[in-house]
């Protein structure tokens, strides 16, 4: 897969200024996961409920990128690691958390319908939906669903997402939640 088209940066660089407080695009690998949950932890930090909430939605979604990102990076003939992008910002009364990675096209569909039935229920409806996911046999379970229920239980409110076209193979898949202060 590869991008033809010219990327302005510098216009990158102006849509992320408004309130953005970490912004990064590359592998999810254990480093930088690291690297980022301290700065989450150091930079929002003050405000320890949020804090804690963003903390455990971006090990959530984090792990979905590592884990399912049909972009990958090698790192050795044994190991492969999922790309994406990830953007927090900082609103008056909230933050946002963003992530997005390639998709395999066959994959959209029940990524879509599983964020359409979590953003159906309420809360103890997915805490019950929780608890039935993680009952099911390994074969069953996918543990990405898993993620986006904590998500939605996490923050507190609806996933909010998209799927972007990039060709006849893949999709871009962007999901974004509110965190209340």
């Amino acid at each position: 897969m590869s991008l033809k088209k010219k990327i302005n940066l510098f216009s990158f660089r102006s849509i992320l200024e408004e309130n953005v407080i970490i912004s990064y695009k590359g592998p999810f690998d254990r480093h930088i996961l690291f690297v980022i949950g301290d700065y989450i932890k150091t930079t929002i930090g003050k405000n320890s409920k949020a804090s804690k909430k963003i903390f455990n939605i971006f090990i959530e979604l984090a792990q979905n990128i590592s884990y399912y990102s049909a972009e990958i990076n090698k790192l050795d003939e044994k190991k492969e690691i999922g790309v994406g992008t990830l953007v927090i910002g900082d609103h008056k009364n909230y933050y946002t958390f963003r992530t997005g990675n390639v998709v395999k096209k066959n994959d959209i569909i029940p990524i879509i319908n599983k964020c359409e039935l979590i953003n159906s229920l309420d809360r103890d409806s997915l805490r019950k939906f929780k608890r039935e996911q993680r009952a099911l046999p390994p074969s069953e379970n996918d543990g990405a669903h898993i993620g986006l229920i904590k998500v939605a239980l996490t923050s507190s409110n609806p996933l909010d997402f998209q799927i972007t076209n990039i060709d006849d193979d893949f999709s871009y898949f962007s999901i974004s939640v509110k965190i209340n202060k």
